[in-house]
């Protein structure tokens, strides 16, 4: 399959790019970025036959692309989403899908009119440490889940676009729709009410949050908890959890760790999910690792092929965004916003 790369920026390049070169089922023929800088390095990776562009809207004019990974910044995601379908190409979109959930029902229905997939880059849910631990959730290893958390303290995510209020759509938007989307995943039950608080309490230098407290109320009683701090150097680690009535799931990110406990018997189980060693991860600027992109564009390619719907589909990312943009609302009004009024913004 020929693909194009719009945005060869650093995650552009480094996650992308280089699992496109060494993965036998695809080709990439082409990569756009306003920075020469970036499609030297981009060069530097797909060799010197890589066609390159300034302007991301040239690429889609190449007729022997078959599909696009759409890695600009967030604000350009729903412009370049639509343009792509209408050039007739496949689509991964990095996370978020849109910066409202208008445009992401926009977007999905441009897929559809196109009859062209549509896969959105939530790589967690392809992580092999995830997958384990959505799958004993499945096999109700601890019992109905009850409650889910994550917290992830951090340094600061690196300078530039990202620091941009207008051109990531919020701190919480670009940083853990993640971490909604692998709760909705695993909690598997319709979000009802978003309660939020955070602040910019120490890197004023920029105008997105800085750090976030938010708590997730799904039917049926079901809560998930979100903590997130970006002013924290050391460590790094992402720290996801789960509870149900029988026991209890604990992971850690950066170690590939998970511990399974059940209330009922004196056994903890401790284990380490191994990656691939294939996946050409990414490292972020403070040495944390992200992975899952290799098995994610290996599933991008077998949907495109088989006219499958992907697992981290448009309807699920959807989702993910509408908690993502209820939580800012809640900081900024200081109250619990419904899921359903943020779902027909």
């Amino acid at each position: 399959m020929n693909v194009g790369l719009l945005g060869a920026g650093w995650f552009g390049r480094t996650a992308h790019l280089a699992n496109l070169v060494a993965m036998p089922e695809t080709t990439p023929l082409a990569a756009s970025s306003r920075s020469e800088a970036s499609l030297d390095a981009a060069r530097e990776i797909a060799g010197p036959n890589l066609k390159t562009f300034t302007d991301w809207k040239e690429l889609l004019k190449i007729d022997e692309i078959d599909a696009v990974i759409i890695a600009l910044t967030n604000n350009l995601h729903f412009e370049a989403c639509l343009a792509a379908f209408a050039a007739g190409k496949h689509v991964l979109c990095e996370k978020p899908l849109g910066l409202s959930n208008r445009q992401c029902d926009e977007i999905i229905a441009a897929s559809k009119a196109a009859g062209k997939t549509l896969q959105v880059g939530h790589e967690m849910r392809f992580q092999r440490l995830y997958q384990r631990m959505n799958e004993m959730i499945r096999a109700h290893s601890i019992g109905d889940v009850q409650l889910m958390w994550c917290r992830e303290f951090r340094g600061p995510m690196r300078p530039g676009w990202r620091s941009s209020e207008e051109l990531t759509g919020g701190m919480i938007l670009e940083k853990n729709s993640h971490h909604f989307d692998l709760f909705n995943w695993m909690i598997d039950e319709k979000p009802v009410r978003v309660m939020a608080t955070g602040g910019r309490n120490v890197l004023k230098d920029r105008d997105v949050l800085d750090n976030a407290q938010v708590l997730v109320e799904y039917e049926n009683g079901r809560r998930a908890s979100l903590e997130v701090c970006l002013f924290a150097p050391f460590g790094g680690e992402c720290e996801v959890g789960a509870v149900g009535n029988l026991g209890r799931i604990d992971t850690r990110n950066q170690d590939l760790f998970l511990s399974h406990q059940r209330f009922d018997l004196p056994d903890r189980t401790e284990m380490q999910i191994a990656d691939s060693p294939d996946d050409a991860n990414f490292v972020d600027s403070s040495g944390r690792i992200d992975r899952g992109i290799r098995p994610e564009l290996e599933h991008f390619v077998e949907c495109c092929e088989n006219n499958r719907e992907p697992l981290t589909d448009g309807a699920s990312a959807k989702m993910s965004v509408a908690l993502c943009l209820a939580a800012q609302e809640s900081i900024r009004r200081q109250e619990a916003v419904e899921v359903e009024e943020v779902l027909t913004q």
